[in-house]
């Protein structure tokens, strides 16, 4: 992955996982069920403390200042989720959305050179344990959530 590429990743997954505990957060109210309001709560929290870590560890270098951007992957994924913030199935869809963002963070960990993108991979990999700390939920396919690509910025 070359610089760029790692700055829009580091970008997008800034951008998704702040969006992802905005949402998450928001829905926790919305459930009945206590034992999941606490699931949403505690996911939300823990994709909060994702947003440090990767703008933490965005590039800074003068010639990368396009490519600094805390944006998402794509604008239509802008769309798609304030689509799903409405959901009458809050935990079906942060289920099917951390199940989708996981396989997208596999896909970057495919792209990272540990001796240039160590920083970025440790990040993802963090963000992983944490997604898969959390899948104890039924996963589900939820049709808006598959029609949301990519969640992170492709590298090109």
């Amino acid at each position: 992955m070359n610089a760029a590429d790692n700055a829009r990743v580091c970008g997008s997954l800034q951008w998704v996982t702040g969006r992802l505990f905005e949402l998450l957060g928001g829905w926790v109210e919305r459930v009945d069920e206590p034992a999941d309001a606490i699931w949403l709560a505690a996911l939300s929290r823990r994709l909060g403390s994702h947003v440090a870590a990767f703008a933490e560890i965005m590039p800074d270098a003068v010639l990368l200042t396009n490519e600094c951007a805390v944006v998402p992957a794509s604008p239509a994924l802008v769309e798609a989720f304030g689509e799903l913030a409405d959901t009458s199935d809050p935990v079906g869809v942060a289920a099917a959305l951390t199940g989708r963002l996981t396989r997208e963070c596999g896909a970057v960990l495919n792209e990272c050179v540990p001796h240039a993108d160590g920083s970025l991979q440790r990040a993802v990999e963090f963000l992983m344990i944490d997604l898969a700390s959390a899948d104890t939920k039924e996963f589900k396919s939820v049709a808006k959530v598959d029609e949301i690509f990519p969640m992170v910025a492709p590298v090109v």
